[in-house]
């Protein structure tokens, strides 16, 4: 294993225990050890550091993430001077189409979900603010990675593979640089219910003057009310608006 590859045990575990009560909610210490194969022991002292750091707060014997994420969160958005600018275009874009709108940034080949807002029509899903999913599968997704120089898409492509969600889901590499060619060349990309049976998304991403990507936005709704024809009148030219602002804004403040 070379030196860049070398990780820290403990720290993987830790990650560990936070994922699963991220994801599961509040455990106690024999259901999270066994939910990671892990003894009652190891796991009771992991708990009780990272309640100590006040990562983990515990009730009744029952550990969950702490508050304290909340403000680490709140810090995090602050200093990401982007979010700002599109959170505002979001709301609008939301509340034009009565759909759900999403803005997501890329992080180690993953697309984060960093903010949404939801229409008067808007359809419940399972993405959520702080959730990560493969670029391949969803519209905003495919909207950044087909702007990235061609050896970082290449690394995405070998580090994180390409997982199927759906039978629509794009898995075969030479297929996907295709798709990622249409893309670029109308400057917006389709999820079409690759990632949700029944859900269709249309996605653009945001550029800087030198064409590098700083994030995406995105469109989300049921597959009959996003058709074809309707993204073609309609949502193309607010969705492409929107990222046109948000990049002349980031110019400006920049």
């Amino acid at each position: 294993m070379s030196e860049g590859q070398r990780t820290i045990k403990a720290v993987e575990r830790a990650a560990r225990i936070l994922d699963t009560l991220e994801q599961e909610g509040p455990m106690g210490v024999s259901d999270l050890a066994a939910r990671l194969d892990v003894s009652k022991g190891t796991v009771h002292t992991y708990l009780s550091t990272l309640a100590s750091e006040r990562l983990l707060a515990e009730t009744d014997g029952e550990y969950r993430l702490s508050l304290r994420y909340l403000s680490l969160a709140e810090r995090l958005k602050q200093r990401t001077e982007i979010y700002d600018l599109a959170k505002n275009e979001v709301d609008k874009l939301a509340a034009e189409t009565g759909e759900r709108a999403q803005f997501a940034m890329l992080e180690d080949g993953m697309v984060a979900n960093v903010y949404r807002a939801e229409g008067e029509n808007a359809i419940r899903t399972t993405i959520t603010v702080g959730q990560y999913d493969h670029p391949h599968y969803i519209a905003v997704g495919k909207a950044m990675i087909a702007h990235l120089p061609e050896e970082r898409l290449e690394a995405i492509i070998a580090e994180q593979g390409l997982p199927r969600r759906t039978e629509r889901t794009i898995t075969d590499p030479d297929r996907l640089r295709e798709h990622l060619a249409t893309v670029r060349e109308r400057g917006y990309a389709v999820d079409d219910e690759e990632r949700a049976r029944g859900v269709r998304c249309v996605g653009a991403p945001i550029l800087d003057d030198a064409g590098d990507v700083l994030g995406g936005i995105s469109i989300s709704g049921p597959a009959q009310r996003m058709t074809d024809d309707r993204i073609e009148s309609e949502l193309e030219d607010l969705l492409l608006r929107s990222a046109n602002v948000i990049e002349v804004n980031a110019e400006l403040s920049g």
